[in-house]
């Protein structure tokens, strides 16, 4: 199976900053997921994005923040071919010692939790400065000077700050925000490679809050908080992510892909597919051709 989970060693490297030219760095980006936020600046050109059930048009000057288990993927919109900035980090290592901010992880969280946008145009953001802290950031990495690490973490303190007050512009109040529990955030959390993991076994949310050794109620609602939406819909729209993979990129019949996925049979299969992505698997294969 091709895993859509994409593996990267946070403990060790909490934080990375590159550019991607499309003609030249493994493009597309095929559809995945990991444990990190993800966020990037358009430079140069323009070219599709999705992200969850989203789809974006990033032009030169845009923005655009995945958050950590979101499925999202990268396509070029003309051979011209373009230029971004990516910067990946774990939030929860974005900690500051002053006792009235909360946690930048715990603001995030709530962000999403709101459903705060997370694609900017060029001139909402025009005056915010977010292309030099990218660039910024990318510099320091690459050159691994004395003192890098502490530059790129305040870079990145200020790229999650500013955007939480452009949020509190657009009208998210982070006024009532309560901190996680941090044990519950690493168990929910790491539950996600699990998942991608044991996908064609039909996995049932009941066994998942088993496994984190937490009551079903009490998971549910960690999951809700962390991911913006229920683990129940978040088990389908990774079947669902699976299966337009398998549907493009292989020849399975459907019966493969619907059991291979865990699909209880076939038309559950085509059914979930359908709602999701407006058409039936069959039709997309054929659309591809």
């Amino acid at each position: 199976m091709n895993y859509l989970y994409e593996y990267s060693d946070m403990l060790n490297r909490p934080y990375e900053a590159f550019v991607v030219d499309t003609l030249r760095d493994g493009f597309p980006v095929r559809p995945h997921f990991h444990h990190y936020v993800e966020i990037i600046y358009m430079m140069e050109g323009n070219m599709f994005a999705t992200s969850d059930d989203t789809e974006y048009y990033v032009y030169e000057g845009d923005m655009l923040l995945f958050y950590d288990g979101s499925i999202h993927s990268m396509s070029a919109s003309s051979v011209k071919g373009a230029r971004y900035a990516v910067i990946k980090f774990d939030a929860s290592r974005l900690t500051v010692s002053t006792s009235f901010t909360p946690r930048l992880a715990t603001l995030l969280a709530a962000a999403r939790n709101h459903e705060a946008e997370a694609f900017f145009r060029a001139e909402m953001i025009k005056d915010y400065g977010f292309k030099e802290l990218f660039l910024e950031s990318i510099r320091e990495l690459n050159r691994q000077e004395l003192g890098y690490d502490v530059i790129v973490h305040a870079a990145l303190c200020i790229i999650m700050t500013r955007l939480i007050r452009l949020w509190q512009e657009m009208g998210i109040d982070f006024a009532e925000v309560k901190e996680h529990t941090p044990g519950d955030e690493l168990t929910v959390r790491n539950i996600l490679e699990y998942i991608d993991l044991h996908m064609d076994e039909g996995l049932k949310v009941e066994d998942l809050a088993v496994r984190c050794s937490m009551s079903y109620s009490h998971f549910a609602r960690c999951f809700k908080e962390m991911y913006g939406r229920s683990c129940k819909e978040y088990l389908e729209m990774l079947r669902v992510g699976k299966a337009e993979e398998l549907l493009k990129f292989t020849d399975m019949p459907l019966y493969d892909i619907s059991q291979e996925l865990g699909y209880s049979d076939q038309s559950h299969f085509i059914r979930s597919f359908k709602k999701l992505r407006g058409v039936t698997p069959g039709n997309l294969r054929l659309f591809q051709k």
